[in-house]
């Protein structure tokens, strides 16, 4: 049979949490068999992510071969968990796996009961496709060449899909992109740029719009503030794409959020204008001008400290600071 797991522990444990024997050091014959037990355990690990594959390779909308919809959503998870250690996350990639993960993305709900076990399956296979990307160059390669990004990108921009499975993409784009010179190009030559304004747009068309969305609109700011700056830095210019969709989108898009009830959006909408005044001083100073309302919730903002509010905003408050320095 396999190692004596509940043995395993409690001999681990003992060593650990002072109620075993003085620590002494382990003979030969110990210390194979804990190396023995710990192998067992990555390959009945690796025959689990096996397993865990198969069944969500079969899966469709609503229930599979006896697997209903809720238990292959609790199965996603387990990979999501596997997928966390980086010898598994290459195992997973070299058995396809990103392509699974994309399939389940694509696939959509027809409504009826099943539909938010859906949303919660798709989430959980960006956030496996995001976990197994992340600091993983062969993932990322596999994913690049599988059109990752433009699939992704759908999903932002689909209006009709649920607000956590569109942030759950833009999570896994801006995984891709992070220290990687390819995916970085990639994303701004598909209309990347384009995209994640649109969605941001539309998220904020109205106040009830924007509550709904303030996860979308954190992680959107978040991957714009992360692009405006790293152009600069890459190519000591600003990109044509950035000046035509960043620059241009800035300041009406802090003025949408500048009322938000998120605090993090507030702030990371404001991080991105402030990225964007690094680009062109001069030019981005007339439109903050010209935006209708930007400059006194800037002033507002920049009042608040010192009073009750002031610690828990700080970074607001800096940042508008920091703007309207821009502006002199």
């Amino acid at each position: 049979g396999g190692p004596d797991w509940q043995g395993l522990l409690k001999w681990s444990l003992s060593y650990n949490d002072g109620t075993g024997p003085p620590q002494r050091k382990l003979d030969d014959e110990e210390r194979r068999w804990f190396y023995q037990a710990m192998e067992s355990a990555f390959e009945d690990e690796g025959e689990r992510l096996k397993q865990d594959m198969l069944i969500l390779a079969q899966s469709h909308d609503g229930e599979v071969q006896g697997v209903t919809l809720e238990r292959q959503c609790d199965i996603m998870e387990d990979v999501e968990d596997l997928v966390a250690q980086i010898d598994l996350a290459k195992t997973f990639v070299k058995m396809e796996g990103m392509a699974l993960l994309m399939k389940i993305v694509r696939e959509r709900g027809k409504g009826g009961d099943g539909k938010s076990d859906l949303s919660r399956l798709r989430a959980g296979a960006l956030t496996a496709a995001s976990t197994c990307i992340n600091h993983n160059p062969e993932a990322q390669t596999d994913f690049l060449r599988r059109g990752g990004i433009e699939a992704m990108a759908e999903v932002v921009v689909d209006k009709g899909e649920d607000v956590k499975v569109r942030a759950k993409a833009l999570s896994v784009i801006a995984a891709t992109v992070r220290h990687n010179n390819t995916a970085f190009l990639q994303f701004l030559h598909a209309a990347g740029l384009d995209i994640v304004v649109l969605a941001l747009k539309d998220a904020t068309a109205t106040r009830e719009d924007a509550q709904r969305s303030a996860v979308l609109l954190r992680k959107g700011f978040r991957l714009l503030e992360y692009v405006a700056r790293e152009t600069l830095q890459k190519f000591g210019k600003t990109v044509p794409q950035v000046r035509g969709v960043c620059l241009a989108n800035a300041p009406a898009l802090a003025v949408s959020c500048a009322e938000s009830d998120d605090v993090e959006v507030r702030e990371s909408s404001l991080a991105f204008l402030a990225e964007c005044m690094a680009h062109d001083p001069a030019a981005m100073a007339d439109q903050v001008r010209a935006t209708q309302g930007l400059v006194g919730s800037l002033r507002d903002k920049v009042a608040l400290e010192g009073g009750d509010q002031a610690e828990e905003r700080m970074d607001e408050i800096d940042l508008a600071r920091r703007i309207l320095e821009g502006l002199k």
